[in-house]
């Protein structure tokens, strides 16, 4: 998870986007839902010393130790509590798709809102995973092994799931009154990484593909398909394979007057 996330930053060219970030003090109060290590927020604190930094996530299985950041287990699906409201200058979310179903943004949105002091701002990223391309890298490179993985795994309940967020949430942050500025970066931009995040998605195909066949799931592939589709993929990226999709940043600025 820490590798994709240096991966895409690194393609973003930002941890926080530039409007946000200069809207913000000295020493500002910023949430990170999703957090996992809380890795954004460690990278944070390097720009922002004495800045209140507090992540959340569904488990603490993945939370790393750091005096400079406050990690917690809580579901950006429920209400939060009334004592965190009001509180952070800056709201950020990056990746919940996968969790996510298509009447969830808003409900997710407003929960998010209800942190935000009075001009505050919520930066959310997602991938277009319903678009995720395996491109040749070489006149030599073979990808047909990768698509496939990745048609399975898009295929389905999946393939309406993983079309919202990215492409919905500018709408939704609109109707919820807030000012919004969109960006969108190609996952490929920075050449040296691609292998690195191809190789990323593949962990992530091939866990899905193996939790199917544990569920018995229509259409799964037995595990000595699986193994053999890996040798494949793995042989495929060595020749130049690489994945490519968009990742959408959505910013929402609040009114900065009090509600």
């Amino acid at each position: 998870m820490d590798e994709q996330f240096q991966i895409i930053t690194g393609a973003l060219g930002w941890l926080l986007h530039p409007l946000v970030a200069r809207s913000l003090g000295n020493f500002p109060s910023i949430a990170n839902f999703a957090t996992g290590t809380g890795l954004f927020l460690r990278l944070l604190s390097e720009s922002y010393p004495g800045a209140r930094l507090d992540g959340y996530d569904l488990s603490p299985a993945m939370f790393l130790s750091d005096k400079t950041v406050k990690l917690s287990v809580a579901d950006a699906k429920e209400p939060l509590p009334a004592e965190l409201h009001g509180v952070y200058d800056v709201v950020h979310i990056r990746y919940l798709i996968a969790g996510m179903e298509p009447d969830d943004w808003e409900p997710v949105l407003r929960n998010m809102l209800q942190l935000l002091k009075p001009g505050g701002a919520i930066q959310w990223e997602e991938p277009a995973l319903s678009q995720v391309q395996h491109l040749r890298g070489e006149p030599s490179s073979r990808t047909a092994t990768m698509t496939r993985m990745s048609l399975m795994f898009r295929r389905g309940p999946l393939q309406q799931r993983f079309s919202h967020g990215w492409s919905t949430l500018p709408a939704i942050m609109e109707r919820c009154g807030l000012r919004v500025e969109t960006d969108v970066v190609s996952s490929d931009r920075v050449v040296d990484a691609r292998r690195a995040l191809t190789e990323n998605g593949l962990v992530a195909l091939l866990g899905f593909a193996r939790m199917m066949a544990a569920k018995q799931a229509p259409g799964a592939m037995s595990t000595e398909e699986i193994e053999e589709m890996e040798k494949e993929a793995i042989k495929e990226i060595e020749s130049g394979c690489y994945v490519r999709y968009d990742v959408h940043t959505a910013v929402g600025f609040m009114s900065n007057r009090t509600q």
